[in-house]
Parts: C-alpha cells; sequence; structure tokens
C-alpha cells in the first residue's frame, strides 16, 4: 500500500477528529503580519478552556514579570508574544484533542510522559541555543512522536510487540512498517498536514529522526534537531534507562555548548516536568534518579575542571620553571658569586611556586648561617632560626637530608617535629624545609612558606622548590660566595 491509501486508518478512528477552528484562526491570525493583540485575543475568546489555559500560562513562573496577575487575552498575547501564543495554543489544544487516546493502557500513557519530559527539554535547549520561539520547540517535543499515539490506538496488540521491545531509531521505524505499514513519523506528519499546523512544526514532526551533525540553520531543520537532542536527554526520564556517563558532554558537543551549561539546564527539567504533568494529569515517577545523574554529572564535570586547572597550573608552573633553570645556569657560567645567584633562585622560587617568604642557610659544620633570603623577611626572623639547630628540631633532621612539608603546624602531630623555638619562631601553619646537597650532609637548607596559609606546598610545588634550589650548591662549587 502506498500513497494517500496508507494513511486510510486515520479516518476511521472516531476520536481523531479534524482541529477545532479556533486553533485553525489562532494560527492564521498569528501568522498574519497585519493582525494586532486585539484579533489574536478575540480568536481566543471564542473557546472558554483555551483562554483559560493562555491566562494560566501567562500567570505561570516562567512568563511572570511581576506580582500583578494577566487577567486579559490581550495583555497575554502581550506578555507572550504571537508566535508563543500561537504555539501554546497549538500545543494545549491538540494534547486535549487527543486526550481520548490515553484510553489505552499503559503504553498510551508512557508516551505522554515521554512527550511532556521531551517537550520541558526541547524548551530548556531552545533557550540554550537562543531559538527565539522557545515554545514552539515545547510543542514540536509535545508532538513529536503523535505518530505512535495512533498507532498504538489503532493496533493496540501490534503496538505492545514494537514499542514494548525497546527498538530505537532507523530500527523502530523498520519495525513499524513491518507491523503497521507506515512509520510513525510518517502518520505524524500526515496530521500535521491534516490539521494545517505551522510549516516549522510539521517539519519537526516530518524530520525529528533525522541526524544533524551540528545545529543547522534552516528553522525547521533546526526544530527538528532541538526535539532530537531532547528525546536523547529526556529518555533516561521515562523509558527506565540509566544515562550514561557521556551521555551529556558527548550532547555538548552536538550542541556546541560547554556541558555545563547542558547540565544546568538539565538541572532545571524535573520540577517542570512534575509542573506540566499537573498541567496535563499525568502520573510521573520518581525523578530522583534522574535529578541524582544530573547532580553527579556536575560534580563529575566539577572535578573534571578542577583536574584541568591543576594541570594547567602544573603545565604553567614546570615552562616557568625551565626558563628560571635556564637564567639561572648562565648566570651560574657567567661565574656570578653564590650569594648572587641564591638571590636570584629564590626570586624565582617566589614566582614559580607562590611562596611568600624563602630563605636559604648554609652550612658551617653543625650550624646555619642565612646566606639570602626573599619576600618579606626580617633579619630577626633569618637569624631566630640561624646558629646550632635545637635538637630533635625540624632543622636538625634538615642537615641530615629529610625534608619537611608542614601542611598545619597547629597540629598535635608537628609538636613532635618542631623545636620548641622552632615553632615559637613560625608564624605561619603551613612551610616546606628542603635540604639541598649530597646525601646526609646537605650544605644548603632552603625555607618556604606562604601567607596563604589554607594551601600548603604540593608534591609538584616541591619539587620545584627541590629543583630550583639545587642550583645554589651548584653555584657554590663554581664560584666562591
Amino acid at each position: 500500500m502506498s500513497g494517500p491509501e496508507r494513511f486510510s486508518f486515520l479516518d476511521e478512528i472516531r476520536e481523531l477528529p479534524s482541529l477545532p477552528q479556533v486553533l485553525v484562526g489562532v494560527s492564521r491570525v498569528a501568522s498574519d503580519p497585519t493582525s494586532s493583540a486585539a484579533d489574536l485575543a478575540g480568536v481566543i475568546l471564542k473557546d472558554q478552556a483555551l483562554t483559560m489555559k493562555v491566562l494560566r500560562v501567562a500567570n505561570s513562573a516562567r512568563y511572570a514579570v511581576s506580582t500583578a496577575r494577566v487577567t486579559t487575552v490581550s495583555r497575554a498575547v502581550v506578555l507572550l508574544g504571537f508566535e508563543s501564543v500561537r504555539a501554546i495554543a497549538l500545543g494545549l489544544g491538540v494534547y486535549h484533542l487527543l486526550s481520548s487516546l490515553r484510553r489505552g493502557g499503559e503504553i498510551l500513557e508512557g508516551f505522554w510522559i515521554h512527550a511532556v519530559a521531551t517537550a520541558v527539554v526541547a524548551q530548556e535547549l531552545a533557550d540554550l541555543l537562543r531559538y527565539d520561539v522557545p515554545e514552539e520547540a515545547f510543542v514540536a517535543g509535545l508532538l513529536h512522536d503523535v505518530g505512535k499515539l495512533v498507532l498504538a490506538h489503532r493496533w493496540p496488540d501490534r503496538a505492545a510487540g514494537v514499542y514494548g521491545a525497546g527498538t530505537r531509531g532507523s530500527a523502530l521505524l523498520a519495525a513499524e512498517k513491518r507491523a503497521f505499514g507506515v512509520d510513525h513519523v510518517e502518520v505524524g506528519a500526515e496530521l500535521a498536514r491534516r490539521w494545517e499546523l505551522p510549516e516549522v512544526l510539521q517539519a519537526a514532526i516530518a524530520r525529528h529522526h533525522r541526524t544533524f551533525p551540528a545545529p543547522p540553520a534552516d528553522r525547521g531543520d533546526r526544530l527538528a534537531f532541538l526535539v532530537g537532542a531532547a528525546k536523547a536527554l529526556a529518555e533516561p526520564l521515562w523509558g527506565g534507562a540509566e544515562p550514561h556517563r557521556e551521555l551529556a558532554a558527548s550532547m555538548a558537543r552536538v550542541l556546541r555548548k560547554p556541558v555545563g551549561m547542558v547540565l544546568g539546564a538539565l538541572g532545571r527539567v524535573p520540577a517542570k516536568i512534575r509542573e506540566y504533568a499537573r498541567f496535563f494529569e499525568l502520573r510521573v515517577e520518581d525523578l530522583k534518579t534522574y535529578t541524582l545523574w544530573v547532580e553527579q554529572e556536575n560534580q563529575r564535570l566539577q572535578e573534571m575542571f578542577a583536574g584541568q586547572e591543576a594541570e594547567r597550573r602544573r603545565a604553567e608552573r614546570r615552562e616557568a620553571e625551565l626558563a628560571a633553570v635556564r637564567e639561572i645556569q648562565g648566570l651560574i657560567l657567567d661565574g656570578a658569586p653564590a650569594r648572587d645567584v641564591a638571590g636570584l633562585v629564590l626570586r624565582r622560587i617566589r614566582e614559580v611556586v607562590g611562596a611568600s617568604r624563602v630563605l636559604v642557610w648554609t652550612r658551617s659544620g653543625g650550624e646555619l648561617s642565612p646566606l639570602a633570603w626573599d619576600g618579606d623577611v626580617t633579619p630577626e626572623f633569618a637569624e631566630a632560626l640561624s646558629g646550632t639547630p635545637e635538637p630533635g628540631g625540624a632543622l636538625e633532621a634538615a642537615l641530615r637530608g629529610e625534608a619537611l612539608c608542614v601542611v598545619d603546624r597547629t597540629l598535635p602531630y608537628y609538636e613532635r617535629v618542631l623545636a620548641p623555638g622552632e615553632a615559637a619562631a613560625l608564624d605561619v601553619r603551613c612551610f616546606a624545609l628542603v635540604p639541598l646537597g649530597p646525601g646526609d650532609r646537605p650544605g644548603f637548607v632552603l625555607y618556604a612558606d606562604r601567607e596563604d596559609d589554607d594551601e600548603p606546598f604540593g608534591d609538584d610545588e616541591l619539587e620545584s622548590l627541590a629543583t630550583l634550589g639545587r642550583l645554589i650548591p651548584l653555584a657554590a662549587r663554581a664560584a666562591p660566595p
């Protein structure tokens, strides 16, 4: 069977009337550039139920611009806009026109839940992509699978086998053609044509199974693209499918938007679905799983961004470290005094690792003498930690070649690590001591701290301290201090 005969069964469905004239009138008036808000309001007022629905939408949280309620249709038209009112009227009108088809059991009820979920996500994505009439995306999402509803109503037994198998995409269209002689896309497109829906909605219904690698320019294709993306993102809401970890990221690539913006849009979806489910008198399952998935994806995204930011900082630090090493090596080759080299090393350490104060002592027997410092180091601070290290303290350990990174010196653990005099002299929570020189007889000890007490030095930063600090003993061997 081909041609118009394929759709002859539509004429046999008594519950499938023509689009009411008031909706046809709304569509035509809204499309007429010479029409006014009063003209469109006049058509809507001919249908009491439609009037109440438009006013209810205009007073919803999405459109409310003040505490004053919208009490006239003309005001609603001005607030919402012609295209939005047309989309809302058509969407609500067609939904209630087909509400009788919900008497087919759980399959048909499930289709409507899927339709509402897709509609909500499509509207969120339309906002994200700055589609000029997001309500069109909602209506297109609501009606995109209308062909399934009709096929399932006409042949419920066959539909149970086709739609209960979980088949999707092109395989589903092929299964429908085998079972019904037509697929739901063709049926939906025919209904949209018969109902004289706006061309952009007809196009979206007819093309929503097409694959678009990126948001297209053509308006009908763009609406179809939004519906296709919304179907993928809404599926875990209604079909019981567990959203895979890369779903949001892969859709973000297709949408050409940051994944964080996509997840932000999805985070608003469950509450809106509940709102629309009450509006359409639908029973929705618990959406906690979907909400939890969005939260987990957001957490994973934050961790990923934190990891990327940390890697970026590490790369910048390595680059700065290499540049500093080359500069300092050049100074050593020029025969600069060790004290001058040490001063440059300390300046570069502050820049590379973000240290506040840096100080290097030179060893003479069992005593430490300050060689150079940089930052807000006072002579009193340098001298307080000089001389013979206190027994059992951190500086004594450093002279044995033991490095130390203190993350919070107020912790009880460090009472056993720091000698009393060291604890009294050190006025910061976080610092590092790095021995510089061979084995267990280092000739120098490097000290570094940060004003930001909540950020101790990390492993990479300690490595940078050691790498740059080791140039001081090298300079001392190359030239006298």
